[in-house]
C-alpha cells in the first residue's frame, strides 16, 4: 500500500492502476492454493456457474486485495 496512492483515488479509471500495482505487488507474497481454487469452482458450479480454476485464483487473488484496501482506509488512514 505504501506509495501507491492511486488505489484511493475517487476515479475508476486511477483505482484500477492501482489494484493493478497491487496485484503486482502481492504476486511476490501471495499466491493462493490451487486446492482452495479447486474448491470453489465446485461450490460456484453448485449454484449454476461456470468457473475456471484461473477465474477462481484470480477472484481470490482480487478479493484479498480489495480486504487490504479496506482495511487501510478503515485502520491505517486516520
Amino acid at each position: 500500500m505504501k506509495g501507491n496512492k492511486l488505489i484511493f483515488s475517487k476515479y475508476k479509471q486511477e483505482r484500477v492502476k492501482g489494484y493493478k500495482k497491487l496485484l503486482k505487488a502481492q504476486d511476490k507474497n501471495y499466491e493462493p492454493k490451487k486446492t482452495i481454487a479447486k474448491d470453489i469452482v465446485e461450490a460456484m458450479e453448485a449454484q449454476g456457474y461456470t468457473v475456471s480454476t484461473e477465474e477462481a485464483i484470480a477472484y481470490l487473488k482480487a478479493s484479498y486485495a480489495v480486504h487490504d484496501r479496506n482495511y487501510y482506509l478503515r485502520y491505517m488512514k486516520k
